[in-house]
C-alpha cells in the first residue's frame, strides 16, 4: 500500500512537470575496423562533428558523448626510433598507438581511425578549410595525447600535442576529403577530450555568403587498455609461434 502511494505521488510530480525523466543513453564501444573518429557534416546550415562507423554492415553516425573509442592491446609498443619522434618521449618509452596504416591496424586487431569530410559537399560548402581543434583534455586523463602523420619516408609531422596546446592543437582539411593520422597515448586509462570543428562556409560559391560556423564543444572518450603483463606477452609470442608452425606444416 505504501509503495503504491509513493508511486502515485512520483507519477503526479512527473505529470505536473516537477520531475523530468532523462533517457539513459547506452554507450557504444568501437575497437576494430575503420571509423571516422572525426566525421564532419554540413546539414541545413549547421556544422556537425560525429563519429562515422560501419556496424553490422550499415554505416551509422555515433554520438561521441555516448561512444567509447577503445585502444586495444595490439596498439601497445615502443615509440618509433629517431630524434624526429622525440615529441613522444624518450627513445626507450612505450605508448599505445592507433595507426594511419590500414594494414598495420588490421594485423594488430586495432581500430583504423580516419578523419572524413566526404559528407561536406565542396560545391555547397566552398573552398574554406574545416578545422578540428583540441580545446582541452580532462584533468583525470592519465597521460598525454599526440596526433601526427608520417610521409612516405617515415618522417613525422606533429599536429596535436596535449602538453603544448598553445602550439599544436588542430588539424585542417578541405571539404570532400579523407585523411588518416597516428593517434598516440602515453598511459593506460580513460581520456576525456573536448574538440571543436570550425570553418567558413560559402567561400568561392556563386551567390554564397561566407558564414563562420562551429560545431560547439564535443566531448570524446578514449579508453586505453592496460599494459600487457609479461605472461600475456609470452602467451602472444607463443600463439604467434604456433601459428607460424602450422603454416610450415601445411606447406610440408
Amino acid at each position: 500500500m505504501k509503495l503504491q502511494i509513493k508511486t502515485q505521488f512520483i507519477l503526479g510530480l512527473i505529470a505536473a512537470g516537477w520531475i523530468t525523466l532523462v533517457p539513459v543513453r547506452a554507450e557504444t564501444t568501437i575497437s576494430t575496423g575503420h571509423a571516422d573518429i572525426f566525421g564532419l557534416g554540413y546539414v541545413e546550415g549547421e556544422l556537425e562533428l560525429m563519429i562515422h562507423k560501419e556496424l553490422a554492415g550499415t554505416e551509422v553516425e555515433l554520438d561521441p558523448a555516448s561512444t567509447i573509442i577503445r585502444v586495444n592491446l595490439g596498439g601497445y609498443g615502443a615509440r618509433p626510433t629517431g630524434t624526429s619522434f622525440d615529441f613522444l618521449g624518450v627513445s626507450s618509452s612505450f605508448l599505445w598507438t592507433l595507426p594511419q596504416d590500414a594494414v598495420v591496424a588490421g594485423q594488430r586487431g586495432i581500430l583504423f581511425p580516419g578523419v572524413g569530410t566526404e559528407e561536406v559537399d565542396p560545391a555547397v560548402w566552398g573552398t574554406g578549410l574545416l578545422t578540428i581543434t583540441l580545446k582541452s583534455i580532462g584533468s583525470n586523463s592519465p597521460g598525454n595525447f599526440f596526433l601526427w602523420n608520417e610521409d612516405e619516408f617515415g618522417q613525422p609531422t606533429l599536429f596535436i600535442d596535449s602538453t603544448r596546446l598553445e602550439n599544436f592543437n588542430s588539424i585542417s582539411q578541405g571539404a570532400g576529403v579523407h585523411e588518416h593520422y597516428n593517434w598516440g597515448f602515453t598511459e593506460e586509462g580513460t581520456y576525456t577530450m573536448v574538440f571543436e570543428a570550425t570553418g567558413t562556409a560559402g567561400l568561392s560559391v556563386d551567390g554564397g555568403t561566407p558564414q563562420s560556423l562551429s560545431s560547439g564543444d564535443v566531448t570524446y572518450k578514449f579508453q586505453v587498455v592496460p599494459e600487457p603483463s609479461s605472461s600475456t606477452m609470452l602467451l602472444i609470442g607463443l600463439m604467434g609461434w604456433v601459428a607460424a608452425r602450422k603454416r610450415v606444416v601445411l606447406k610440408e
